[in-house]
């Protein structure tokens, strides 16, 4: 899919570009357009060896990625040294306050809270999948299940937080974990990391703007620890993709092809109601406009 339209999908307008995200600012950023691609490639002027270097200074498994903004630090993700053999670790008997997903739950439902009732569906052990199913919506983890750290999580928040309001978001499943589509989808980029251990690992919840409530995608580095080589630096764009008519065999960024009977698209979704999306979390403006 052309980069406009992936844009678009993210709540841009047409003089917007990604590079105005605050988060991005460092970044150059080129879109991979074409045939199991359709992601955004990050270079920067970081050399890997010393982005090792400086993590390793820390002893520490696993540290926050942190942005300064109105006079207090933000949390938007993690990074850490991978390596094989680490174990799940299992986080010490500290106890933690309510997380804001379940304590909006309980409050009376409306319509701003649909996408409360989505988050509470997928996070819990028994969830039906009614919401989720509708708008192809996961509980996507920034920092993935995969490290076998997100324990390490709750340790560093401490009591006064919880470990879903900082590593979890609402991600649509295609961008999350579904692969062999026409797209690099998170998961790929989870498994090139762990196919490459040792590695350090980098995963960051990108907002459009600092209130959000709903990230436009993940940034994810990978370091190759040995050969102190950069293998990945990508952004994940938190949106559907057309299916072409050919699937994964045809280049769907270039011909932008639309299989209507399995469309994953929303040609009659403005980008100003995709805004609404990000900004509110309202689902019901991923509703098709009626022409």
């Amino acid at each position: 899919m052309e980069e406009r339209k992936v844009l678009k999908r993210l709540g841009f307008k047409e003089d917007e570009n990604l590079g105005e995200v605050k988060q991005l600012r460092n970044y150059s950023i080129e879109y991979i357009e074409g045939n199991n691609n359709n992601y955004f490639k990050l270079t920067d002027n970081k050399k890997p060896a010393k982005i090792i270097e400086d993590f390793s200074s820390h002893n520490q498994i696993i540290l926050p990625v942190c942005h300064y903004e109105y006079g207090r630090v933000i949390i938007t993700g993690w990074r850490g040294c991978l390596r094989k053999g680490m174990g799940e670790y299992i986080h010490k008997n500290v106890r933690h306050d309510e997380s804001w997903i379940n304590k909006r739950k309980k409050e009376k439902e409306s319509k701003s809270k649909l996408l409360d009732t989505l988050m509470c569906e997928v996070l819990s052990k028994n969830y039906t999948q009614k919401l989720s199913n509708k708008y192809e919506i996961d509980a996507g983890h920034v920092f993935g299940m995969f490290t076998d750290s997100t324990s390490y999580i709750g340790d560093i928040l401490g009591s006064n937080q919880n470990v879903n309001n900082i590593n979890i978001y609402p991600q649509v499943k295609e961008a999350n974990e579904i692969f062999n589509t026409e797209r690099k989808s998170q998961l790929d980029f989870e498994n090139e990391a762990r196919d490459n251990k040792p590695c350090y690992y980098e995963a960051e919840a990108i907002c459009k703007e600092w209130t959000d409530i709903v990230p436009i995608g993940t940034r994810i580095r990978i370091i190759d620890i040995q050969n102190s080589k950069e293998l990945h630096h990508v952004f994940i764009p938190n949106c559907k993709y057309p299916k072409s008519k050919k699937g994964k065999d045809s280049d769907s960024g270039s011909k932008d092809t639309v299989d209507k009977e399995n469309s994953t698209s929303e040609p009659n979704i403005s980008a100003e109601q995709y805004r609404a999306f990000f900004k509110e979390g309202d689902l019901n403006k991923l509703t098709p406009i009626n022409k």
